[in-house]
């Protein structure tokens, strides 16, 4: 970090010189650091609802197990960055905290995923490409380190015309050759998987509180999306856990991850 104006030109010349080979995730992790500080930087490809490719991390093996690969076999539906990269709308820079609901720090998979992660914040880019519905490079700080404050915003802001061209360029050559599926209107994979997990047993209503209850809305949140009172939200949940006799919200997670597992 502040290495100066020479550093950065250097580091992104290097990474424009790797695109579309193997060496240009390891020189935009180089470039990055010229400008800010990171931990953790990765990037994850995602085409409609499929399963996420990661197409770069600069963790060990036994750190990328629970990062990536734990993501990958089906959390990766409630995270608000996947949610940013089927916005299809256009690229764009997105914090976590920016992103996420209001009980988001309080959900399932904020416990089951960043805490055991030891992430403390996270920012996003998101870039298009043909082959894919979206391409998030994200960089993280762990829970030791402060969260990423207006100065390192406004550094990531600068580069990030530059970074996501060369991003888009390598990663839309490179990793898959099918053209992205664009998000069907009205279709939610969330939802898909509840009612093959409910089989039935939910009300459509009752899997549209369930789905939001994942992501980490709240009772006021769920109100607001669907138009209903809060108090018509505690009556669905209630009728939830009754239904799939269940009694907490990590018993629910706990359905959904093996839903997700069994597909």
């Amino acid at each position: 970090m502040d290495q100066g104006f020479g550093a950065w030109n250097s580091a992104v010349g290097a990474a424009v010189e790797a695109i579309g080979t193997s060496a240009f995730g390891k020189r935009l992790d180089a470039a990055l650091a010229t400008i800010i500080d990171f931990d953790i930087l990765m990037v994850f490809a995602y085409r409609g609802a499929e399963k996420p490719v990661c197409c770069y991390h600069n963790m060990d093996a036994t750190r990328a197990q629970t990062i990536v690969e734990a993501y990958i076999a089906g959390p990766y539906l409630l995270d608000p960055f996947y949610g940013a990269a089927m916005d299809t709308r256009g690229s764009a820079i997105r914090r976590l905290k920016d992103m996420a609901p209001d009980h988001f720090y309080g959900s399932e998979y904020y416990r089951r995923h960043y805490v055991l992660t030891g992430i403390r914040d996270e920012v996003g880019i998101v870039c298009r490409t043909p082959n894919w519905t979206g391409i998030v490079i994200s960089f993280t700080r762990p829970v030791a380190s402060p969260a990423f404050g207006r100065r390192d915003l406004s550094l990531i802001r600068g580069a990030e015309p530059l970074l996501r061209t060369i991003c888009e360029r390598h990663w839309g050559v490179t990793g898959s050759d099918p053209v992205a599926a664009d998000p069907i209107p009205g279709h939610d994979p969330i939802n898909d998987t509840l009612n093959r997990m409910t089989n039935g047993v939910l009300t459509p209503r009752e899997v549209e509180v369930t789905s939001l209850v994942l992501r980490g809305h709240s009772n006021a949140s769920i109100a607001t999306a669907l138009k209903i009172t809060p108090g018509t939200v505690k009556i669905h949940r209630k009728n939830i856990h009754h239904k799939l006799k269940i009694s907490s919200q990590a018993e629910l997670f706990g359905l959904f991850i093996r839903q997700l597992s069994s597909n």
